[in-house]
Order: C-alpha cells, then structure tokens, then sequence
C-alpha cells in the first residue's frame, strides 16, 4: 500500500491519500503520521481519501479500530475526540459505514463520504469556531461547554 500525509495550509487540514491493499499494520502506520502532522501543525480536521483502497480488514479489526486510533493519538498527547475526520471512500462502502458507526459510538468525530466536495464541506464546516476555542480541560471538554 503506498500513501501520504500532507498538511494543506490552505484549508489548514491534514490530508492523506491512500492506495493499495489496506492491512492492519499500514493503518497503525497511516493513523500515526497523521496524528504527528496533526499535533505538529495544531490542526483537528483530517481528510482521507480511500478511493483506490481495497479494504482487507476483518469486522473484529474495524470494530477494534477506534481503540487503536485513541491510543495512537494518546501517545502524541493528543485527545482524539476533539479531532473531525473525513474519509473518502469509493468502494466497500458496507465495510466504512461500519467503521464510521464504531467510531461515533465511541465518541470519535469521523464521517464516510463517496464525494470529494461534500466531505471538505462538512470537514470545513463551523472550522474556524472550533480552530479558535480555548484549549480543552484535561478532561477533554472546553470550558464553557456542559459535561454529561
């Protein structure tokens, strides 16, 4: 699988562009340079483009998949919830739905789109409000928003 990970300092998002067999390892891989360019240039939205990608991940590893992403990004001292993920995808839609559900069921802001423009619209969308918050509380919350 070859991929890359770029920061557009136009948009101010991370993207990535993938192709190729995608396996278990190469996400790990992929998830880790994306979370170090995020923390590098201070961006919380990320763009993926899995267009070209055939996913070779079995459902206990998609279900698995959020836990492995949150301790990835733990590592940089990152909270993966106050990240907006947008993923482009073009085929094994089935397979990214679910990815999407396990990944908003356990808090995560990510979302599967077939279109380029729709996914940078809701990636965009309320971005510089959130680019402009204070920073979180070590609980992850913002300071004017209400905990459960």
């Amino acid at each position: 699988m070859s991929h890359t990970v770029i920061y557009n300092s136009e948009l101010h998002i991370v993207e990535s562009k993938l192709q190729g067999d995608m396996t278990l390892g190469e996400v790990e891989e992929i998830v880790t340079k994306i979370a170090k360019t995020a923390k590098e240039k201070d961006c919380r939205l990320i763009f993926i483009d899995f267009r070209k990608v055939s996913q070779k991940l079995s459902i206990l590893q998609i279900y698995r998949l959020p836990d492995r992403t949150k301790n990835i990004f733990t590592s940089f001292g990152m909270n993966v919830l106050l990240y907006k993920r947008a993923n482009v995808v073009a085929k094994d839609l089935d397979d990214y739905i679910f990815h999407e559900n396990v990944m908003v069921n356990r808090g995560q802001n990510e979302k599967v789109f077939t279109d380029i423009d729709q996914a940078k619209e809701w990636l965009m969308e309320n971005s510089a409000a959130q680019q402009s918050r204070l920073c979180p509380c070590s609980d992850g919350y913002y300071p004017t928003e209400k905990r459960p």
